[in-house]
Formats: C-alpha cells, sequence, structure tokens
C-alpha cells in the first residue's frame, strides 16, 4: 500500500465538548503555497496542524519567524481538520494570547523539513495552569497494512495527570500524562473494526469519558486524545482520521 498522505485530516467522532474548527478559521496563511488538499508541488511543501489542547489558556495565535500563519484566533478546544502547508526551511514557532503580544510558549528554530508532517500541541500542565508547546513529527511510517488500523493517543486532560485508554474494555495504553505526549507519540497498530473507547483515571480506575461505536479503519492513521477539564465537565475524546489515497 503507498503510504503517501492526502494533505487533511477529517473528523471522525467527539463527545461533549468543543466543536471541531471549520476549515476557513484555521486555514493556514503560506504565501506562495497552494492550500492542503490541492497541493501542486508537492515537492516544495512541508505539512502542519495545530491541537489547542490547554483547557486553562484563552484563545491563540500562532507565529512562525514571528509571521502569524492563524488569521483568525483559535479558542481553546479546537484543532486543524487538515494539515497546512508551508515551504521548508527553519522556522521558529511562537503560541501568543490571541490578540496581544503575551507569549505563551515557544519551540526554538528547528527543520520542517519537505514532505514531513507536523503537530504543534499545546497543552496544560498536570493540576495548574502553565501552558506549553511541543512540535511533534507525524511519523506514518508505521501504517503499512490494509488489516490494521493504527492510532497515536495523547493526554489533554489537566485535571487527570494519568490515565488509562481502552479499546473494548481492554486497556491499550496506561498511566498516560501530559508530559508523555512528547516522548511516546508514534502510531501504534489495532486490529481494523469498530470500538468503544473508554479513558480511565489510573490512580483509582474510574471511568471519565467514553465514546462508542468509533470506526478504526483499515490501512489509516488516527489521532485520538482526551481534551477538557473535570471541574467544568466537558471531558471529552477526539478522533481524527489522517486521509490516505
Amino acid at each position: 500500500m503507498e503510504k503517501k498522505l492526502v494533505y487533511s485530516m477529517t473528523k471522525r467522532t467527539r463527545i461533549a465538548g468543543f466543536s471541531s474548527l471549520c476549515v476557513a478559521v484555521l486555514a493556514f496563511v503560506w504565501s506562495g503555497c497552494t492550500k492542503a488538499g490541492s497541493m501542486t508541488n508537492v515537492s516544495t511543501a512541508t505539512y502542519l496542524s495545530v491541537i489547542h489542547g490547554a483547557p486553562y489558556t484563552s484563545a491563540i495565535n500562532v507565529y512562525l519567524n514571528d509571521t502569524l500563519i492563524t488569521p483568525s484566533a483559535i479558542p481553546t478546544g479546537q484543532y486543524s481538520p487538515r494539515y497546512g502547508t508551508r515551504r521548508p526551511g527553519f522556522y521558529s514557532t511562537e503560541f501568543k494570547k490571541a490578540g496581544t503580544d503575551s507569549l505563551l510558549d515557544q519551540v526554538p528554530a528547528s527543520l520542517y523539513d519537505t514532505l514531513n508532517f507536523y503537530t504543534l500541541l499545546l497543552y496544560n500542565d498536570p493540576g495548574g495552569k502553565a501552558a506549553h508547546v511541543v512540535k511533534i513529527f507525524d511519523d506514518f511510517s508505521s501504517v503499512t497494512s490494509n488489516s490494521s488500523a493504527y492510532y497515536r493517543f495523547f493526554n489533554l486532560a489537566p485535571d487527570n495527570p494519568s490515565v488509562n485508554l481502552y479499546f473494548n474494555g481492554t486497556i491499550a495504553q496506561s498511566a498516560r500524562t501530559p508530559a508523555s505526549n512528547l516522548a511516546n507519540n508514534g502510531f501504534q497498530p489495532i486490529q481494523a473494526g469498530t470500538y468503544t473507547i473508554s479513558v480511565r483515571d489510573a490512580y483509582t480506575d474510574s471511568a471519565l469519558v467514553t465514546s462508542q461505536s468509533v470506526n478504526l479503519t483499515g490501512g489509516y492513521p488516527f489521532t485520538i486524545w482526551i481534551t477538557g477539564t473535570t471541574l467544568q465537565k466537558n471531558l471529552a475524546i477526539n478522533v481524527l482520521q489522517a486521509q490516505l489515497p
């Protein structure tokens, strides 16, 4: 199977909480490049998405090398429904409070390479309100079989600093913390099929949130994450499928 990605991400399922960001709001302004999904010169593009998963942080703007790339503010809990495109190169990345010059966090200048995919992930400290951004390389090289789906999981719920992930009642990942999103973000294989996805507190084993009838299609990578807060009663599971040709 050819592993080259179509340059879009589609919302698959969601419960209770934030709605997905419409394409127009997070259509990155990439000067000199066509928009994601209609690339005509893919040899000169790098691909980028954003997840604002910091519930204790206000709406944000994103800058690359001091250039605003998000024409509209991104509210907390929202995310790119598809990748944006940029000319490959070295960029410093800054997340600022929308409408101000107040810096929330930044990624020092680093390479956004040709035909590579990246996610910029904003999250809050467990039990606190400090915001951190991390640049993640979206490595799809493990997507090799049509009989398997592939997933990665992020814990973006700061009130629940350690959680376990279950598929159909079977534990798949344990003790996932917001800090572990940086080191543990590769895509893992799972038998393709329809699943009930649950997230439980790793300390008490109490159920936090559940999403039923989630179809994990064979041959596709999925990003799954929990976001929101227990206090605000808006915990949600998000599932994004990256489209393959």
